[in-house]
C-alpha cells in the first residue's frame, strides 16, 4: 500500500492578520501534481482540515476543488477525518454521497469505527471528538479520558480484525510515548485538545496497526515506532514553527514493514525569525513572512511601520534584552519588598527597563541621591 500522509492544512488560517489562503492554493496545487507522479493508492488528510469551524468561503471553495481533482482527475482515493479545529458535522455534509466518488470524509463519532477497505487494506477513520461526546455515543459510563475513548473505539476494532490484511489508523489527537522521556514538539498554533483534563494517549495502544497516520501536531515527527507518525501541518503557521522542515509523508506498508520518505515542501514564501540591530536589519528586504527579534536596548520609534517598507510581510516584533528582563522575577512579595532598600529597588527598576544593570558610577549616584533624600526628610 502506498499512500501520502498529510494533515493539519487549516485552509482559511490567519496568521498575525495575514491570510495564507494563497499560499495554501500554492501547496495544494504543487500537491496535486506531486501525486500524479507517486502513483499513490491513496491520499490521508489527518484532520484539521479547516482552521475553524465555520471556514470562509473561499477555503471551502478551495478544499472542493482540490479534492474534485485529486480523485477525478488523479483518481486516487482520499481518507479524510475531522480535526479539532474543525465542525465534525459540518465537514461530515454529503460524505455518504462522495464515497461513492472515493472521498471519504469522517466527521463525526460513530457507534462503530468507519473501516474503508482499499485493495488489500483497511483503513480505520477514527475523527477528533471530546472523549465525553464519545461516551454518550457508546454510552460506556467507563469512558474519562481520551485514552479510555479511543480504547473503547478500538475494541470495537478488533472484532473484525484481519492481522492477514494491512491496517491503517487514521487519528487526529495526541499520542505520547511513556516508556521513555521523548517529548513530542508542540506549536504555539496547535490549539488545546481539552481543557483541564488528561488530552494525551500512549503509543502501545495503537501498536498493532501497521500504520498510524496522526494529525494534531504541526512538526513531523515520529512516536516511538516508525510507523506511528504525525506528518505536520504543510506550512509554517506561528513563529515556533520557523524552524519546522514542513513535508508529505510518502508511505509504503507492508506485512513487513514500513517505509516513509519525507518529501520536502517548498513554498514561495518561507515564515522566518530575522534577529539583529534595527539599522542592520533595514539594509535588506524579503518577501517572506518575518518576525523580528531586536538586540537594540532602547526602543525604536515606529519600529514595525519603518521595517514594513522594506519587509512588507513583516508579522511581529520584540525587543530581545527586554524580553529577558521581563522574565527575572522582579515583582517580589510584599515581605521581600520590606527587606529591600530603596537603592535595590531602583536598580530592579532601571534594568527592567533599560534591559542593563546600573554600573559601578550610576549606582554610587544613587546611593548618594539617596542618601541625600533621606537627609532631607530626617530635617
Amino acid at each position: 500500500m502506498r499512500i501520502l500522509h498529510t494533515a493539519d492544512w487549516h485552509l482559511g488560517k490567519i496568521v498575525n492578520e495575514f491570510s495564507m489562503l494563497a499560499l495554501q492554493e500554492e501547496y495544494l496545487k504543487e500537491l496535486v501534481t506531486q501525486t500524479k507522479k507517486l502513483e499513490l493508492d491513496a491520499l490521508i488528510v489527518a484532520g484539521d482540515l479547516y482552521d475553524r469551524a465555520i471556514p470562509p468561503k473561499e477555503a471551502v471553495s478551495l478544499a472542493n476543488r482540490v479534492f474534485t481533482k485529486l480523485t477525478q482527475e488523479v483518481g486516487i482515493p482520499v481518507l479524510v477525518i475531522a480535526g479539532n479545529h474543525d465542525s465534525n458535522e459540518r465537514i461530515e455534509y454529503g460524505a455518504e454521497l462522495l464515497a461513492s466518488s472515493d472521498l471519504y470524509i469522517e466527521g463525526t463519532t460513530k457507534e462503530a469505527v468507519r473501516k474503508v477497505t482499499i485493495k488489500d487494506s483497511h483503513f480505520y477513520l477514527v475523527p477528533y471528538d471530546d472523549h465525553r461526546n464519545i461516551r454518550g455515543v457508546l454510552k460506556d459510563e467507563t469512558i474519562r479520558t481520551p485514552e479510555d475513548a479511543l480504547k473503547a473505539q478500538l475494541s470495537q476494532v478488533q472484532e473484525d480484525w484481519d492481522p492477514d490484511a494491512i491496517n491503517i489508523l487514521l487519528y487526529h489527537g495526541f499520542i505520547i510515548n511513556q516508556s521513555t522521556d521523548q517529548v513530542l514538539e508542540e506549536s504555539d498554533s496547535e490549539r488545546a485538545l481539552n481543557v483541564g483534563t488528561v488530552d494525551f494517549v500512549p503509543a502501545e495502544l495503537v501498536e498493532a496497526f501497521d500504520y498510524v497516520a496522526l494529525g494534531h501536531l504541526h512538526k513531523a515527527q515520529k512516536v516511538k515506532s516508525d510507523f506511528i507518525r504525525y506528518s505536520g501541518s504543510p506550512l509554517k503557521y506561528s513563529k515556533s514553527e520557523a524552524n519546522h522542515w514542513k513535508q508529505n509523508l510518502l508511505v509504503e506498508v507492508s506485512k513487513e514493514g514500513v517505509q516513509v520518505d519525507p518529501i520536502e515542501i517548498q513554498p514561495s514564501k518561507d515564515l522566518r525569525v530575522v534577529r539583529g540591530l534595527f539599522e542592520d536589519i533595514l539594509k535588506e528586504t524579503s518577501e517572506d513572512y518575518l518576525f523580528f527579534e531586536l538586540e537594540d536596548q532602547e526602543y525604536i520609534l515606529d519600529a514595525m511601520n519603518r521595517l514594513r517598507r522594506n519587509y512588507p510581510y513583516a508579522m511581529g516584533l520584540e525587543y530581545i534584552h527586554h524580553k529577558k528582563q521581563e522574565q527575572l522575577d522582579v515583582y517580589h512579595s510584599k515581605e521581600h519588598l520590606e527587606t529591600k532598600s530603596s537603592q535595590s529597588l531602583f536598580a530592579d527598576f532601571y534594568e527592567q527597563h533599560r534591559g542593563i544593570p546600573l554600573n559601578d558610577d550610576q549606582q554610587q549616584a544613587v546611593v548618594e541621591t539617596f542618601e541625600e533624600i533621606e537627609a532631607e526628610e530626617k530635617m
